[in-house]
C-alpha cells in the first residue's frame, strides 16, 4: 500500500475544486477553452443585437423610436405648387367638404337668421356670407357692361352714364388696365354718385401676373369700387399665353393676385368662365378650386364671388345651359366649399339676328332679375352697352352693341328699360 503525503492529498483536492468552478466565477485575466459554452445574461429588448453567422450576415438599419417605416408603394409626396395639366373630362369628387365657420352669431326663430356686421368688419380669416356683400339702393339686379375700351372721354362718360340712370341699371361692369389708377376716376365717380355699383375687370390679355395691383384697388376701393374681376375667360385658349387653357396655372396666378386685392380692401372675382371655351367650363370651375384646396388657398375664397357669363342665345327660356348658367356654378361651389358665393354675371346676351327678335329673352331675363332671381345672384349684365358710340375704335363688337354709331338704339331700350 502507497502511502500519500497529506500534503500531496491537499494539493489534489484543490485541483479538483479548481476545475469544478462555474463560469461566472473566473477570475480577471483567466481564459476559457475554445470549446467551452458561456451562458451570458438576457440583454433588453431595446438594446437586443442579433448577430448572424457570417456567410447570412445582412445590415439592417435600425429607425428611431419616433418613426415609422413606411413602403415605398405608398409613401405620400409632398405637395408642390403646380400641378400636372389635367385634360381629362372625368369629373373628380372632392377630397373632402369643409364645414363653414360663419363668426354672426345665428339666432333660430323658425328660420335662421344671421347677424350681419357691416361691410370692412370681417376678418381676413372670417368667411362673409353672401347677405354681408354690398349691393347698391334699391338693387333691381340690373346690370350693364359698359363700353369695350379701358377709357373714355368726360362727354361720353355723361352721356352713357345719363343712359344708365333713365335705364335703371344698378351694376356696370368697366375694364380697368392692371395698375393704373387715373383712366377711370371719372367714370367710377359718376357711377357711385348716381346710385350704380361699378365692377372692374382687371383688363389683361393673357393669365399672367399683373404684378403689383394693391395701390390700385386701394385707390379705387376709396372711390367706391368693392368687386374686382381677376382675368377674362381662362378656359379658353386664346386667352392663355401657352395658347392651351390650364386650369392649375390659372388657380395659382388668380390666389396670387387674390391676396392683394383682399389685403387692399377689396374683394376679389374668380372667373369669368365662357360657356364655348376650349376647356368645359363648368369643369374648369370644379379642377379650379379643387387645385386652390390643394394649394392651401380656399380660405381666398371667404371675401370672393364668381363672375359669370350666362350668354343664353336662342335656346328655351327655361334652357339650363342658357341664362340659368349661374345654378350650375353654385351647385359645383357648394360641392367645393360648403357653402355658396355671391354670382355677379358680368356679360350675357342673346343674338337672335334681329333685335326684334331678341326682345323676349331681353325681357324675360330682365324681368326674373327684378322679380325672382335667387339670392346668391346679384346681378346680370348684357353685353354690351355701346362700342363705338362710345370711342372704341374696333368695330368687332358695334352689331351687339345697344347704342350704335350715328344715334341707333336698340328697341328694348325704349320699349323695356326706360319703363323700368
Amino acid at each position: 500500500m502507497k502511502i500519500i503525503n497529506l500534503d500531496h492529498w491537499l494539493l489534489l483536492l484543490l485541483l479538483l475544486s479548481a476545475g469544478c468552478q462555474p463560469a461566472d466565477t473566473l477570475t480577471e485575466g483567466e481564459q476559457l477553452p475554445t470549446s467551452a459554452a458561456v451562458a451570458v445574461a438576457p440583454m433588453p429588448t431595446s438594446a437586443m443585437i442579433v448577430i448572424a453567422p457570417a456567410s447570412t450576415m445582412t445590415a439592417t438599419p435600425t429607425l428611431p423610436p419616433t418613426q415609422t417605416s413606411i413602403p415605398r408603394s405608398t409613401k405620400t409626396p409632398s405637395p408642390t405648387k403646380t400641378l400636372s395639366f389635367i385634360p381629362t373630362r372625368t369629373p373628380r369628387p372632392p377630397t373632402s367638404t369643409p364645414t363653414p365657420t360663419i363668426t354672426p352669431t345665428v339666432q333660430m326663430t323658425g328660420t335662421a337668421v344671421i347677424e350681419l356686421k357691416p361691410f370692412g368688419s370681417y376678418a381676413y380669416e372670417e368667411i362673409m356670407p353672401v347677405a354681408a356683400y354690398p349691393v347698391p339702393a334699391e338693387n333691381n339686379g340690373w346690370g350693364m357692361h359698359w363700353i369695350a375700351s379701358t377709357s373714355q372721354s368726360r362727354g361720353t362718360v355723361d352721356k352713357f352714364v345719363g343712359e344708365l340712370v333713365r335705364m335703371h341699371i344698378k351694376w356696370v361692369v368697366f375694364l380697368n388696365t392692371g395698375q393704373d389708377t387715373t383712366s377711370n376716376d371719372y367714370l367710377v365717380e359718376r357711377l357711385v354718385a348716381n346710385g350704380i355699383m361699378p365692377v372692374m375687370r382687371v383688363y389683361q390679355a393673357t393669365i399672367e401676373p399683373y404684378g403689383d395691383i394693391t395701390p390700385m384697388v386701394r385707390h379705387y376701393r376709396a372711390k367706391g369700387v368693392y368687386y374686382y374681376q381677376l382675368y377674362n375667360e381662362p378656359n379658353t385658349n386664346v386667352e392663355n399665353r401657352q395658347s392651351f387653357a390650364n386650369p392649375n396655372q390659372y388657380a395659382i396666378a388668380w390666389s396670387a393676385t387674390a391676396r392683394q386685392v383682399i389685403s387692399a380692401g377689396g374683394l376679389p372675382g374668380i372667373g369669368a368662365f365662357s360657356p364655348g371655351g376650349a376647356y368645359d367650363h363648368f369643369e374648369f370651375l370644379q379642377r379650379t378650386l379643387e387645385i386652390m384646396r390643394y394649394n392651401g388657398d380656399l380660405h381666398l375664397l371667404n371675401h370672393a364671388w364668381f363672375s359669370a357669363h350666362n350668354y343664353h342665345g336662342t335656346r328655351e327660356l327655361d334652357d339650363p345651359g342658357g341664362f340659368f348658367l349661374f345654378r350650375e356654378y353654385n351647385r359645383i361651389i357648394e360641392q367645393q366649399i360648403g357653402r355658396s358665393l355671391p354670382i355677379i354675371g358680368t356679360e350675357a346676351g342673346s343674338y337672335a339676328g334681329t333685335d326684334e327678335a331678341e326682345m323676349p329673352f331681353i325681357r324675360f331675363q330682365y324681368d326674373y332679375m327684378k322679380n325672382e332671381h335667387e339670392p346668391y345672384y346679384l346681378g346680370f349684365s348684357w353685353w354690351i352697352l355701346a362700342n363705338r358710340a362710345g370711342g372704341h375704335y374696333d368695330d368687332a363688337w358695334e352689331w351687339q352693341a345697344l347704342f350704335k354709331e350715328g344715334g341707333y338704339a336698340h328697341p328694348a331700350i325704349a320699349n323695356y328699360f326706360y319703363g323700368g
